[in-house]
């Protein structure tokens, strides 16, 4: 038997998957860890726990499917991106990892555009400076740890890390390195001229030629005790998750696009050029195939948004109950409208002061007006970011929704009637660990090219989600009072 493992290290939780050559999922496990808050704005997690729940889900896993571990032929990785993880001299963390969602950096930020211009910037690294990056988090480290800072030997992505303690190697990939904000995604290669701005020696930066199907290395004696994987299995580069989700739709080919509600959103096309918005209000990071791109609007508060209103509004976690609520009411939610900016935004405003409003409330809103004006809101910021991708003229064909939201029926439905347009579902939920998956098969040689992976493995549900044309008027008229109230707040948010 040839079965494949997939790994996604997400913001909230790692899981280990198991597939047959045809995507069959044999099995999977899932492990949760804190995101530490240690003072307003910043974003922490523990390295170490990511590779101790990584063990213990692929130990769980082998044990539950009685697996052996000689029919594994390949790992491969997803991550969360952008985050920083410090290994001194010993290849030991320094510190916590700073994270995707932080927003500390907003003085290097300052700092450096007071060096470069909009213009100058896209020539070099194609995207805006955005806290929560690894080069802003790296500056901050070098600005106020400077004793911690003089012991970095080695600055590696999350994912990176993981892979790091499989194998042994240090090193990273082009669609992951793109997402540090200190690499060139036209040229493929470190930005020295962001370097330089930084102060930062590109010695501490690993290789980073490499593509998510390449092969990284083989299991180690000690990864192998730790996982109870076989000594010597190839494990593959993998990549960002956003990237690896796109392969885990089929989303290759220019003009696939995709629409994700994670606990952050996204809005995904893949380009066979590497265009990017001028005014880098968007991101342009390299895909998963050679000579392939991608252009993408990051939201910073999707699911995050909802699982706050829930959990710490209405103290629930029924999912379910809140759907059926925010089903009765009408579209446009009685007027009502919540900017989504719990933690700050990225596309279109690139603006970690953002904060969340509820816009119109009046006696006559109740709960559930306020849960389907949540839901809106994070649609709304979303078509924010799509908006920009159409004034590009990039080829926007077919667009598949995913991540936890979309099993959302309503949520589904919104999008569709918000965007006004099909919105194409999959069959296999965990996009991010089967596009690692397939990487991995790639690498094994079990296919040519991820283009015949995913033609194998890929399929959609065959009714996709079709717009309500009735709701466009009052969406687009919600949407015109979503983006005015947010520039009117706009001043007071610092």
């Amino acid at each position: 038997m040839e079965l494949f493992l997939g790994i996604d290290l997400g913001t909230t939780g790692l899981k280990s998957m198991l597939a047959d050559e045809t995507g069959n999922i044999i099995g999977s496990e899932y492990r949760s860890y804190p995101l530490n808050v240690p003072q307003i704005g910043y974003a922490e997690q523990n390295p170490d726990t990511w590779y101790q729940q990584m063990c213990s889900s692929i130990r769980d896993l082998l044990a539950k499917t009685e697996v052996q571990a000689s029919d594994i032929k390949c790992v491969g990785l997803s991550g969360q991106m952008h985050g920083m993880v410090t290994l001194g001299k010993d290849k030991r963390p320094l510190r916590s990892a700073i994270i995707h969602c932080d927003g500390r950096a907003a003085r290097q930020k300052q700092k450096l555009f007071k060096k470069i211009s909009i213009e100058a910037l896209g020539n070099s690294i194609q995207n805006q400076f955005h806290s929560g990056f690894q080069a802003l988090s790296l500056m901050w480290i070098k600005e106020n740890q400077p004793d911690l800072y003089a012991q970095v030997r080695h600055v590696l992505l999350p994912k990176d890390f993981l892979r790091f303690q499989l194998v042994g190697n240090i090193a990273t990939e082009v669609t992951d390195a793109g997402g540090t904000l200190m690499f060139d995604n036209i040229n493929l290669c470190w930005s020295q001229r962001i370097l330089n701005l930084m102060g930062v020696d590109s010695a501490l930066l690993p290789e980073a030629h490499h593509y998510p199907s390449d092969i990284a290395g083989t299991i180690t004696k000690k990864a192998a005790e730790d996982t109870g994987l076989r000594e010597g299995t190839l494990v593959s580069y993998g990549g960002g998750d956003q990237t690896m989700q796109a392969v885990g739709n089929g989303l290759l080919s220019s003009g696939n696009a995709s629409v994700n509600l994670g606990t952050s959103g996204q809005v995904f096309v893949a380009t066979e050029n590497p265009v990017y918005d001028k005014l880098l209000r968007t991101h342009t990071f390299c895909h998963a195939q050679k000579g392939t791109w991608y252009v993408m609007g990051a939201v910073l508060n999707a699911c995050l948004s909802f699982n706050w209103f829930l959990e710490e509004i209405l103290e629930t976690s029924d999912f379910k109950m809140a759907d059926k609520a925010a089903s009765q009411i009408a579209p446009g939610a009685g007027g009502l409208i919540f900017l989504p900016y719990l933690t700050g935004e990225r596309t279109p405003h690139m603006n970690e002061h953002a904060r969340a409003v509820f816009m119109g409330l009046t006696l006559s809103h109740s709960r559930a007006h306020m849960i389907r004006a949540v839901l809106e809101g994070v649609a709304y910021s979303l078509l924010d970011a799509l908006e920009i991708l159409r004034e590009m003229n990039l080829p926007i064909g077919k667009m598949v929704v995913s991540g936890g939201g979309a099993n959302s029926t309503l949520w589904r439905q919104i999008l569709a009637d918000v965007f006004e347009t099909r919105l194409y579902i999959p069959k296999i939920k965990e996009q991010a660990a089967m596009g690692a998956i397939l990487c991995a098969q790639v690498a094994y040689g079990k296919y040519d090219s991820l283009q015949a992976a995913c033609d194998n493995v890929i399929e959609y549900e065959s009714d996709p989600v079709i717009p309500n044309t009735g709701n466009f008027k009052v969406y687009r008229e919600a949407f015109k009072a979503f983006r005015q109230s947010y520039e009117l707040n706009e001043p007071m948010f610092k």
